[in-house]
């Protein structure tokens, strides 16, 4: 999930910042790589914890990812985060922060002071009090797939958030139903979710490996570096074994109420949901064309032979229609 956040409009260099967020098996999207400092943020639920949350910040001009000083490890973590942000940061100046979700990167799932399983008020406090410790302003968000239901859920549980996000991003979301019905035959079975679990527990390098050529729909005739797929097969590979699965389990929960009360409220905020009619995990007319039913409002646009990892694929689009959308919140 990403933050974009507005700069006044007096500053000559136009700035955004944004944290991302990312489901390691699942969601592959731009990897998060942020160097947690010791006393300044933690999860609520993980202040008992070492502090191993990662952070760091790209602003398109000499900052942390240029800095000697930082040890080889966080060099890696950086390094794997340049190539999807860089044109954010270089081409169009926008500044950059980026977050691991609980579990994945070096962050901890649970721990001693964790109350209660983890859960979506968890995750939604993980990434509300984040955003208050960065002192956000006007904002937008852009999420990825699960994240988007998270994104939605963020913008309406806090006044905090409410009163700075100024527009949505959705990119191949899974709502508003993740699970098959009869009402919606199309999206995911529950047979295909506890297939899904059960590969990540039996063999998770091997199921991995199997499932990321359909994420980003090589079948379709995308073409993707087998050394690009080695990398995401290492990001998931590096998160907590409970986390992966209990993810799953917490985003498979129907978001059509949140998705109802949306088309309700008196402020139509603006949405932009992006989708691939390629998306063999989460067909367009199961999720995104539901939404733009439901919320009439919604700027959907659907990319050609794309997947659910449409951010890679088609990246170079999507950079296009990010930078316009962005600039018309800003304008507006």
């Amino acid at each position: 999930m990403v933050v974009c956040q507005f700069r006044a409009k007096e500053e000559r260099r136009r700035s955004y910042t944004c944290t991302h967020n990312t489901f390691g098996s699942i969601n592959f999207s731009v990897r998060h790589a942020l160097l947690h400092q010791p006393g300044r943020f933690r999860p609520p639920l993980l202040s008992g914890l070492p502090p191993r949350r990662r952070r760091v910040e790209c602003t398109g001009q000499p900052g942390p990812q240029d800095d000697p000083r930082l040890p080889p490890r966080v060099a890696d973590v950086l390094q794997n985060v340049r190539a999807p942000v860089d044109p954010l940061c270089e081409t169009y100046n926008f500044r950059c922060i980026a977050s691991d979700r609980r579990g994945f990167g070096s962050s901890h799932w649970n721990g001693p002071d964790t109350k209660k399983p983890v859960d979506w008020d968890t995750l939604l406090t993980d990434v509300i009090s984040l955003l208050q410790h960065l002192e956000i302003q006007d904002f937008i968000f852009v999420a990825a797939s699960m994240g988007c239901t998270e994104s939605l859920l963020a913008y309406q549980s806090s006044k905090f958030i409410e009163e700075r996000c100024k527009g949505l991003v959705w990119l191949g979301a899974i709502m508003p139903f993740p699970l098959q019905t009869a009402e919606h035959p199309l999206s995911p079975s529950l047979e295909l979710w506890d297939s899904i679990v059960g590969g990540l527990r039996d063999n998770r390098a091997a199921f991995v490996s199997e499932s990321l050529p359909g994420v980003f729909a090589i079948q379709a005739g995308n073409e993707i570096h087998p050394k690009t797929l080695e990398h995401f097969e290492r990001i998931v590979a590096e998160a907590d074994s409970l986390a992966v699965v209990k993810t799953v389990e917490i985003f498979n929960q129907p978001a059509e109420a949140a998705v109802k009360k949306l088309a309700e409220s008196a402020v139509q905020i603006p949405i932009l949901a992006i989708h691939g009619d390629a998306d063999q995990g989460m067909p367009l007319e199961a999720s995104a064309q539901i939404v733009k039913e439901m919320v009439p409002w919604v700027d959907l646009k659907v990319y050609e032979k794309a997947g659910h990892g449409l951010y890679l694929t088609h990246s170079g689009q999507l950079m296009e229609d990010l930078v316009s959308f962005f600039r018309q919140v800003e304008n507006a």
